[in-house]
């Protein structure tokens, strides 16, 4: 993963703002102190500190869900939904084709990159 996702705001936070926020970190800083040994409870007394853990939280999600696109893009039922089961067919039978043929499985994969 060569990019770098950034969660801000901008404007003020209403009332379903913030208790959206302090649900979240509530419920972190729960978590963390369910762990053996317990972790540091994010900050959530001002303000600021609200923001802050949250947006720290809200990072982490967003940087998660783009791990597990890049995931799923990789995976088998991305193929699938790319190619119709007679192309990947066709795809296997021609790799196999080029590797009988004396390719090495370096230059196919090149080939294909």
């Amino acid at each position: 993963m060569n990019i770098l996702l950034t969660v801000t705001y901008t404007g003020t936070p209403d009332a379903d703002d913030v208790l959206a926020a302090r649900q979240v970190v509530f419920t972190e800083n729960k978590d963390r102190a369910g762990l053996n040994p317990p972790g540091s409870p994010l900050p959530s007394s001002t303000t600021a500190e609200l923001k802050a853990s949250y947006l720290s939280l809200l990072q982490a999600q967003v940087t998660q869900r783009h791990a597990n696109n890049i995931l799923q893009a990789k995976s088998d039922e991305a193929v699938r939904t790319r190619f119709t089961a007679a192309q990947i067919e066709q795809i296997r039978i021609n790799l196999l084709t080029q590797l009988n043929n004396g390719a090495t499985v370096d230059s196919v994969i090149a080939k294909t990159v």
